[in-house]
């Protein structure tokens, strides 16, 4: 699935290369691989959460610029339906997007808590891809910090890799590390593009209404 919105794509293309060579970084002058984890889970899980909600708000405004050209939304009766659907406070609900909310969340569980958490989202979604499980949020009922979510697919991924490669290769983590983001990179486009037709399904609700 495509996201519409090529400015928005570029951005997180931009964020995830800064984030491979953050990563990258971290790998490199760690020598203790628990820490390096904890370090590379920390960045990615909050940077995305905090550019992630820029993203929504971004998409948000281009939506109301958009209609507001098209003749139905001319009627101020239609335009202030469209505002009262809160399209921008139903997602942030959804997601509880506040980058503090991952080390208040970690406060009372563990990593090995977020990994069976993450995997018992995934079991309840159908997917352990975080698009997926992010997609489900929309739909479902998901009160867990974005953050976390997305903590959690760093913590499954890099537990996979353990199990692989009992002897932690710094250049085979560094590898397993890239592949999660180039992952997760996919994933997070394709859960943006759901936001997109997320917004377009609720806009057309309120032509069936006039």
């Amino acid at each position: 699935m495509e996201m519409c919105n090529a400015e928005i794509k570029k951005q997180v293309e931009k964020m995830f290369c800064d984030l491979h060579s953050k990563s990258d970084d971290i790998v490199a002058m760690s020598s203790v691989y628990k820490s390096a984890l904890d370090r590379i889970m920390k960045l990615v899980s909050s940077r995305i959460a905090a550019e992630s909600e820029g993203y929504i708000v971004d998409m948000y405004t281009a939506l109301v610029e958009q209609i507001k050209q098209e003749s139905f939304f001319q009627d101020p009766n239609h335009l202030n339906a469209f505002y009262r659907l809160n399209l921008r406070e139903k997602l942030n609900d959804k997601y509880h997007f506040e980058i503090d909310s991952l080390d208040a969340f970690q406060k009372g569980i563990d990593y090995k808590e977020i990994n069976q958490l993450y995997v018992s989202l995934g079991t309840a979604a159908g997917t352990l891809a975080v698009g997926g499980i992010l997609k489900f949020a929309i739909s479902g009922v998901v009160n867990i910090p974005f953050a976390v979510i997305v903590a959690g697919a760093a913590t499954v991924a890099c537990s996979s890799y353990f199990k692989i490669v009992p002897s932690r290769n710094k250049a085979a983590f560094k590898k397993a590390v890239d592949n999660f983001l180039l992952d997760m990179e996919s994933d997070i486009l394709n859960w943006l593009a759901d936001v997109e037709n997320f917004f377009e399904s609720q806009v057309k609700t309120l032509y069936s209404q006039d």
